[in-house]
């Protein structure tokens, strides 16, 4: 992989970087035409990749992969700047039953794609109860109410179409690492104890370079899944990064000590979206065992 940035690449970048810090990020997403690149420019998921990491370092959580990515994928047209939550299969606890159907997205969605069984369908009424427990991030139990409006029956592009929110959600949570080892590495440098930054002792800074180094090979391997058409490409880039989630945050909060725990601080923030995206699109569980399949 070409690891060097292009002036096109970085000019995303600086764009993506202001539509995150945007006072309603996903206003400046539909004003400046990112929820329907992918109809219109054959590097357009690579580019939203860049502006899922982006959002991902500003903790900014809106259903990005549903409308830009899942919808025109499997229905060959823009989604009209609607909110679209999907509920996949695939992800922990996303079966039909008594507690509903788990959808990403789902909290504010104006619409319902269900991914099931090489199959979609689009729902408009249902009902919606938070599940993921924190403010902003919009994972929910849908019920469904009435049958699907439409379908796409097409198995191979369901199964683009989730690779390419499995590539995209890849991409916000390497975003999410490089901003939870940038503020661990302030924190260490600031917090001083005996006299001296706690990053002066070995065992401390060990760790701040392990989550650097993760956060780094997070960055490359989201890029590179966003911007390969290979699916084990996207497997793997989704799970390690999903399996690396795991370290990456636990070695912040044990670096950051009780602080990162409280409210007012927001590292605790970052680790649940964190969680949330670890098991969208299949877990490190389900995609290690994609690459393990015979092809």
């Amino acid at each position: 992989m070409d690891f060097t940035v292009t002036d096109d690449e970085r000019a995303v970048m600086d764009t993506a970087a202001q539509v995150a810090g945007a006072a309603d990020p996903w206003a400046a997403l539909a004003d400046g035409g990112w929820l329907d690149i992918l109809l219109e420019d054959e590097r357009g998921l690579g580019y939203l990749g860049l502006v899922a990491e982006a959002l991902g370092g500003a903790g900014v959580s809106v259903p990005l992969a549903g409308t830009a990515v899942v919808w025109p994928t499997l229905f060959g047209g823009s989604a009209g700047g609607r909110r679209v939550g999907v509920a996949d299969a695939l992800d922990v606890g996303g079966t039909f039953g008594d507690d509903g159907l788990l959808c990403e997205d789902g909290v504010g969605a104006d619409v319902i794609v269900v991914l099931r069984d090489g199959k979609a369908g689009i729902h408009e009424t249902f009902s919606v109860e938070p599940a993921g427990g924190l403010e902003g991030d919009g994972l929910a139990r849908v019920r469904l109410e009435g049958p699907a409006l439409d379908r796409c029956k097409d198995p191979d592009l369901v199964a683009e179409g989730r690779r390419r929110a499995a590539a995209l959600a890849a991409a916000e949570m390497a975003g999410l690492i490089t901003r939870i080892a940038t503020m661990t590495a302030g924190y260490v440098t600031e917090r001083h104890q005996f006299g001296r930054p706690i990053s002066a002792f070995q065992v401390v800074a060990h760790g701040a370079a392990r989550l650097a180094t993760l956060a780094e090979a997070a960055t490359w391997s989201a890029r590179l899944a966003c911007s390969s058409l290979d699916p084990s490409d996207t497997a793997a880039a989704k799970g390690w990064i999903s399996a690396a989630s795991a370290e990456a945050t636990a070695l912040a909060h044990q670096l950051h000590g009780a602080i990162g725990f409280t409210e007012e601080y927001g590292l605790q923030r970052l680790s649940k979206r964190m969680r949330t995206l670890r098991f969208a699109y299949g877990d490190d569980r389900f995609h290690f065992r994609a690459l393990g399949r015979p092809a």
